[in-house]
């Protein structure tokens, strides 16, 4: 799921060079450059290169213009925001604390060039689950645009959603929830109900009835969300296939047949890098209870070909213990299950003698694909 947060650019590359005929005569054609290399790799999401030329350029201005100079914040921000989303969390910290309070001296505190500096710094806490000062940030954002632009502004719904988050992380569920309805009505208000925004919350929401095993409101949460994604996205689009996953997940947990159709679509987009079938969709067996109410214990071992559909052909045991108390309940699963296809030199293939171990322990049924337990 992509974030709803709508990322402020930190500044464009013409309020970071100098401003002044003196400036421009002081700043090398070797800064220009790597400054436009540093924006092109960041348009292109190619953000370890852009760190990578965002120090440079800090480098060659502090050379070139001095430490103290007033546009120096600016480019220890671009550089501190590269190494935050490449996650280097603890080199990025010193370098946006220094350039927040500098920045903070020049523009004053309610300036809303300030709020891609304040986000940053809310990763770098939430980061190191200092989670009371990563929602302080967060309130200042709030603060900043209400100033601005009122309280009912979309990038209002957009910190509420990161606070619900950090709610739902300190495992206040409840105000996580409320606050995720506070950020709906926000999106709805501005967007109409019908919007992506809209529809992310309301995928999260969803999430929330799912830990709570409400599987009913869960549903119906990730059933308007895909309604909303599928009018506004391409099929193909990994917003839309995100949806399709958790509502195959539900239902598998839910052994409902309704997850074929939503795993059907996951695996049609999935791409298709080399390497062998990989379990994505497996529901578990129903587990045999004798007529006193004992569950025995035993295993399965299972052997099928993964199509290029990623679907199950012609599952068989190849051996179980105790011998054929488990087969049936594994032979009537098996062909639900749901594989990521075999890729060999881009190309889809069957992979044949496929194996897939069941261990039946009383409580619960652990699946092993390989040294991978499911």
């Amino acid at each position: 799921m992509r974030s709803v947060l709508t990322m402020i650019c930190v500044f464009l590359a013409l309020c970071c060079l100098p401003s002044t005929a003196q400036e421009e005569a002081q700043i090398s054609r070797e800064f220009t450059k790597t400054y436009r290399a540093y924006n092109a790799a960041y348009s292109q999401r190619n953000f370890v290169r852009a760190a990578e030329l965002a120090r440079k350029a800090l480098d060659l201005a502090v050379a070139e213009l001095g430490p103290d100079h007033e546009k120096i914040p600016v480019l220890q921000i671009n550089l501190a925001h590269a190494l935050i989303i490449t996650g280097e969390m603890e080199e990025a910290e010193p370098i946006l604390l220094e350039a927040k309070a500098e920045m903070i001296q020049q523009l004053g505190a309610d300036n809303p060039d300030l709020l891609t500096i304040h986000e940053d710094h809310a990763k770098i806490y939430a980061s190191k689950q200092e989670l009371d000062k990563a929602r302080g940030e967060l309130d200042t954002i709030i603060s900043i645009i209400t100033k601005q632009s009122g309280d009912r502004a979309p990038g209002i719904a957009n910190v509420l959603v990161q606070q619900a988050a950090i709610h739902i992380a300190q495992e206040n569920v409840d105000m996580g929830e409320a606050t995720y309805l506070q950020a709906l009505e926000i999106y709805n208000e501005n967007f109409g109900k019908d919007n992506i925004r809209s529809a992310d919350v309301i995928s999260l929401l969803g999430d929330i009835d799912l830990t709570r095993q409400e599987y009913v409101k869960a549903e119906q949460k990730y059933l308007e969300a895909l309604r909303i994604y599928e009018d506004n996205l391409l099929e193909d689009d990994p917003v839309v296939l995100a949806n399709h996953s958790r509502l195959a997940k539900l239902y598998v947990a839910l052994r409902d047949d309704k997850f074929a159709g939503h795993a059907d679509k996951v695996i049609r987009y999935t791409p298709d890098k080399d390497g062998p079938a990989v379990p994505l969709f497996v529901m578990q067996p129903r587990y045999p209870i004798f007529e006193d109410g004992t569950r025995p214990t035993g295993w399965a071992l299972v052997e099928f070909t993964v199509t290029t559909d990623g679907r199950v052909l012609n599952p068989g045991i190849v051996e179980s213990r105790p011998g054929g108390l488990f087969d049936q309940v594994t032979l009537d699963v098996t062909p639900k299950w749901r594989f990521k296809p075999k890729v060999v030199d881009g190309q889809r293939v069957d992979q044949e003698h496929t194996r897939v171990r069941l261990v039946f322990v009383k409580d619960n049924i652990e699946v092993y694909f390989g040294e991978l337990k499911l």
